[in-house]
């Protein structure tokens, strides 16, 4: 029943997006060719076309974006962003259809009115739901009834998660084998076996935790309701998975592969494309900047212009990470032979290096990194493999930061994590950005690095 349900929510969902689609497409035609003045007629039959493009477009990209999915357990902020990045890839799609296959070209003012009022009216209906449902809910409509089995760690994790998303609708309406943990959450403790439970309960869906000495139960279980029409769903005890897992299909065979970041070959040449474009870019816009950049270094102190130092990256490989040279020639190391880490007052800077590293203007030819692929522009920032050989077995979680491609700036860096400050600190935001990362992510990021501006007190 429950499956059924959804299914005509799934139908009643991609049916209003349809409409919506076809509406908004009919308000940006008359606000450009009715409202504005200089309208152009005669493509009706053209923009007819188009709009059913756009509507087919528009259900891929919020199907590929999980908006049919259930939103149960997301925020709102969080389904409201992924409708921005759903329709606006949608239209620049459409663009790019448009441009190979399109018969001429289309107002950029329909485009972008489309647009604005598209993604307005699908997060007006889409919020309009959540109010919706979340008042069914509270009603006792629209509920999940859930029974737990087992009594594995996960299964906590599971409860908390439910007691934080309180108008999801899902409720609890037994436990079995809770050896004792029930009681101390208010959830019923069954002492019925499981079938049994099925037939008085007639619960929705089953969930299986057990703990690792009781893994075999989860396979009894199995084995025993492998023929019921109640939906199944293992948790895994999956404790040191920091940044994500993926569910891989091997001939058949599911493998759950740990500390992986769920990102999709497309956001993999999303990030790519970007850097690349912003870098191009970004190379010739500031040419003169780094020409006078040069200049100084040169003429200041003596030596070379620019610093390789090697650092570790994505899945450990090493390159050479280029910076304006700030600190006098054959002063990498302090005396002793050991490698020297910044300090706030380091007699190794020059006057010119010191403002360099104030303004993190000696950063800038790391724009270059970031064209050829050693780098990201947002990311965790790289470090010499001297102190990751140090760090990595001292730090937890260290290692995990080189899941995803160093950048100039990251999330620990704009909330000040820079210079000589804590380096467990810093691996928790690394962490945080990796396991969370989007598109529109980085592009926040981006934005507070300038909005914040570049000087940084802890940046010497």
């Amino acid at each position: 029943m429950l499956k059924k349900h959804e299914n005509i929510f799934l139908f009643l969902q991609v049916f209003a997006d349809s409409a919506l689609v076809i509406l908004s497409a009919l308000s940006a035609y008359w606000f450009r060719f009715e409202f504005l003045p200089q309208g152009q007629e005669g493509l009706e039959i053209f923009l007819a076309k188009l709009t059913i493009a756009l509507m087919l477009i528009t259900l891929y990209f919020f199907h590929r974006y999980g908006l049919y999915r259930s939103q149960r357990f997301n925020k709102k902020s969080k389904e409201i962003i992924a409708i921005l990045q759903a329709n606006t890839f949608a239209v620049f799609a459409s663009v790019l259809l448009l441009y190979f296959l399109g018969p001429g070209r289309v107002s950029r003012i329909l485009l972008l009115s489309y647009l604005g009022i598209s993604t307005s009216m699908f997060i007006i209906a889409r919020m309009t739901i959540r109010n919706i449902l979340r008042a069914a809910r509270r009603k006792g409509y629209n509920l999940r009834h859930i029974l737990l089995v087992g009594n594995g760690p996960q299964l906590l994790n599971y409860i908390e998660t439910i007691d934080y998303y309180k108008d999801a609708g899902i409720k609890i309406i037994g436990w079995i084998d809770s050896m004792g943990q029930a009681q101390k959450h208010n959830i019923a403790d069954i002492s019925l076996p499981l079938e049994q439970a099925k037939k008085e309960l007639r619960p929705d869906s089953i969930i299986i935790g057990h703990a690792g000495e009781q893994a075999y139960k989860t396979e009894q279980i199995l084995k025993e309701g492998h023929n019921d029409v109640i939906p199944m769903q293992i948790l895994p005890n999956l404790p040191y998975s920091f940044v994500g897992n993926t569910v891989d299909d091997f001939a058949g065979i599911p493998l759950i592969s740990v500390n992986q970041p769920n990102f999709s070959p497309i956001d993999t040449a999303l990030k790519r494309a970007f850097d690349l474009l912003s870098t191009g870019i970004g190379l010739l816009l500031i040419s003169p900047l780094l020409m006078l950049i040069a200049l100084g270094v040169k003429l200041t102190s003596k030596g070379p212009i620019f610093y390789a130092q090697k650092r570790m990256g994505l899945d450990g490989s090493e390159f050479k990470m280029w910076k304006f040279r700030s600190m006098r020639v054959a002063t990498d190391q302090d005396s002793d032979g050991k490698m020297g880490w910044t300090t706030q007052n380091d007699p190794r800077k020059t006057a010119f290096g010191n403002i360099l590293r104030k303004t993190s203007l000696d950063e800038l030819p790391q724009v270059w990194n970031v064209f050829i692929g050693d780098m990201s522009l947002v990311g965790p920032r790289p470090e010499q493999p001297y102190w990751v050989d140090k760090f990595k077995n001292e730090i937890p979680m260290y290692m995990l930061r080189h899941k995803m491609k160093a950048g100039i700036t990251g999330w620990a860096q704009i909330n000040g994590l820079r210079g000589d400050t804590s380096i467990s600190k810093r691996i928790e935001f690394d962490i945080y950005y990796i396991k969370n990362w989007s598109f529109w992510f980085d592009i926040k990021i981006l934005f507070l690095t300038f909005w914040k501006g570049f000087f940084n007190k802890n940046a010497y």
